[in-house]
């Protein structure tokens, strides 16, 4: 949805028991709701339209052939500090061309809309204070996800930085 007319039949759509999968650029899934208030739809409309947000990146996968494990401090993948972490990072064969990628893996930021959210969107709240009830609801952010993936050795710590920033 890119204007206040697409989003708009969208959101009558969806109002009227349709299943509506449509794409958004935002930051992040709790963003959202605030993007399509500022597009001109009203809250109240939007806050009974949303079910779910999911946002998504894709990040470069480590090449299965030439990775290379390392061992950090487990504070760096989201572990506790006093434990350490086997991650593994690039090397580059024929394979992958001498990256040490080959193939893409998507990192995902699932909002399950609640009524808490809900009210949060009438309310007009920014994205972060929306963010905040979504985490505490059990939300992982795009960041959380992609240091699960760098911990199953499929991405490294620099591509989830470069993807999430």
């Amino acid at each position: 949805m890119r204007d206040r007319e697409s989003a708009k039949i969208a959101i009558e759509a969806a109002l009227t028991g349709h299943l509506v999968l449509s794409t958004l650029h935002t930051n992040s899934a709790p963003a959202a709701g605030a993007r399509l208030v500022d597009m001109g739809i009203e809250p109240n409309l939007v806050a009974s339209a949303l079910d779910c947000v999911i946002a998504q990146r894709l990040a470069r996968k480590l090449c299965a052939s030439c990775r290379r494990p390392v061992t950090v401090g487990g504070a760096e993948v989201g572990l506790s500090a006093r434990t350490e972490a086997q991650i593994y990072e690039p090397v580059g064969c024929e394979r992958c061309r001498s990256t040490g990628y080959r193939g893409r893996i998507g990192l995902f930021e699932v909002m399950a809309v609640s009524d808490e959210i809900r009210a949060s969107i009438v309310a007009r709240a920014p994205a972060g204070d929306v963010a905040a009830v979504a985490i505490a609801q059990g939300m992982s952010t795009l960041h959380d996800d992609g240091l699960e993936k760098v911990r199953a050795g499929h991405t490294t710590l620099a591509e989830v930085a470069r993807v999430t920033g």
